[in-house]
Order: C-alpha cells, then sequence, then structure tokens
C-alpha cells in the first residue's frame, strides 16, 4: 500500500472510532500547537463524539449545534468553559477538518462559516492602595527608589523620562520639575522626597548636569522594586501599573500627570477609573 494511502485509512479508522490519539499522532505536528494543548481542546469533543455516536467522518446537518454542547463543557460541568476557551477549542477542531480535507479523508469542512465568539476581555489588576502604601513603606530606607515610586505614583511619571532627569529640571524653591512634556507642580510627598535626594546630592551647590536617579536603565529600577516587593511580601508592582494606579488615587492636573492635553489625560482618568471599578468586589 502506498504511505499516503495508508495515512489516509489510519486517519479514517481514527475518525469513525473518535480516537484522538491516533489523529494527534498522524497530524499533530501540522497542527500549530503543543501537543498537550491540542489534546486539551479536543479531548471532550472526541469523547463527546463517542458517548453520541456522532460521525466525525461524515459529520451530520446538526454537527455544529451538536458541538456548542463539548465545546462549552469543562470537568466542572456543561455551560461552564469560560469564552477563550471555547475559541481556543473551535480553532483546533477547524484546523484538524482543513488538515482532513487536505489529506482527502473529508470532502467539506464542517464549520467553515461558522463565526467565532468573541473572546473575553482580560482584566487587567491593579495594585490596591494599602499595596502601594506598603511598597512605600518599606522603600523609605532606599531614598533614590522611594522618590521614584513616589513620582510614578503620584504623578505617574514614565520610567524613561524619570531615568533622564536631572537636577537642572527640578527648582527647588517652586517646587516644580520639568517633565519630557509639561512643567510640573509637584505635590507636598514628591517635593518632599526628591529634596531629600538633593540634600544627599549636595544640596543646591550640587551639579545641575547630575542624573537625580542612580538607575542605569529600566531593568536595574524594575529589579530593585521586584527586591522590595519580596522584602514587603508583596506581589511585583509593574511601574506602568504603578502609573494607573496613581492615575486612580490622585485627582492631578493634565500638567502635573505629564499629559499636553485634556482630552488624553480625560481619556487615560477614564481607563483608570474602570479598571478600579472591577477591581472591586461587587456589593452584595
Amino acid at each position: 500500500m502506498h504511505p499516503q494511502d495508508e495515512r489516509q485509512l489510519k486517519l479514517t479508522r481514527a475518525l469513525q472510532e473518535a480516537d484522538l490519539d491516533t489523529v494527534l499522532a498522524v497530524l499533530g505536528p501540522e497542527m500549530r500547537w503543543p501537543l498537550k494543548q491540542l489534546r486539551s481542546n479536543l479531548r471532550l469533543v472526541f469523547a463527546a463524539a463517542e458517548r453520541d455516536h456522532v460521525s466525525l467522518l461524515h459529520p451530520p446537518a446538526d454537527f455544529v449545534t451538536w458541538l456548542q454542547g463539548p465545546l462549552h463543557e469543562t470537568v466542572k460541568g456543561p455551560g461552564t468553559a469560560k469564552a477563550n476557551t471555547v475559541v481556543a477549542r473551535l480553532s483546533t477542531i477547524s484546523r484538524l477538518y482543513e488538515l482532513l480535507m487536505d489529506e482527502g479523508v473529508v470532502l467539506r469542512h464542517p464549520l467553515r462559516g461558522v463565526v467565532r465568539p468573541p473572546g473575553e476581555r482580560k482584566v487587567e489588576k491593579v495594585p490596591p492602595r494599602e499595596d502601594i502604601e506598603r511598597l512605600l513603606v518599606h522603600a523609605r530606607s532606599d531614598p533614590a527608589l522611594f522618590a521614584a515610586l513616589t513620582l510614578m505614583y503620584r504623578h505617574t511619571f514614565q520610567v524613561a523620562e524619570m531615568l533622564a532627569l536631572r537636577w537642572s529640571a527640578f527648582r527647588p524653591e517652586d517646587g516644580t520639575v520639568l517633565r519630557r512634556r509639561t512643567l510640573c507642580q509637584l505635590d507636598d510627598d514628591s517635593y518632599a522626597a526628591l529634596n531629600r535626594l538633593l540634600a544627599q546630592a549636595g544640596g543646591p551647590l550640587s551639579s545641575p548636569a547630575g542624573r537625580i536617579f542612580p538607575f542605569e536603565n529600566n531593568d536595574a529600577l524594575r529589579t530593585r522594586i521586584f527586591q522590595v516587593c519580596r522584602e514587603a511580601n508583596l506581589t511585583f508592582v509593574n511601574p506602568a501599573k504603578l502609573r494607573k494606579a496613581g492615575l486612580r488615587d490622585f485627582p492631578l492636573t493634565p500638567d502635573q500627570a505629564g499629559f499636553i492635553g485634556d482630552e488624553a489625560y480625560a481619556l487615560a482618568r477614564e481607563l483608570a477609573s474602570r479598571l478600579s471599578d472591577e477591581d472591586t468586589p461587587a456589593a452584595p
């Protein structure tokens, strides 16, 4: 027997018997996903086909309707699969039938034209205020880190613009900092944190060209934050999420938050508000 004919016969028998192992042994390498993921996505479909006596080789007219059962099932029971799980399963079974058509095992694609459900939007978790305050308490012994965290949290400084700051951009007499886009009036906590660093650097007589922060790059800052988070028994606080938390927690002006326009700032505030609402448990 020709190898191609033997391969086709093997797949035909596997579909007739709902034998997932054989199907994956033959077509798994061509299905784009890791074998473990393929098995997870197809296991319940093949099991349901065997249980309900539904032919995967000759899908019946109501195949798409029947398929909704195993697509939405989990070990918790019918209808418990999340939207992204359903989409992944549907994509996998669709790819399987594409390959089966290429092999000449089936004559039609039973899922052609089926509209995939929208995936679920991932909810981005922003650290709660009490976690950030705890992080700041533990960072206080490191004045540079404390000041960096304070500026990111209270004035949504981006890491790149903060690490580029030089003492010439800070005016201790009126508490302003020249940012990348705006002249920012610091709040009392941020002003105090920078003044503390300035005193360590030699006070007003320090070199104007000197960098305010000692961190060489983004990774160096993130590593230091990670170390202090571990000391504080906290999950790592990502700088980007710290900025979002600042938009959530403080009523800043666009200039104070580093935005050159009211519209962009309002959009950022709206996003931060949504994140805050999603992180808050619903009232009983």
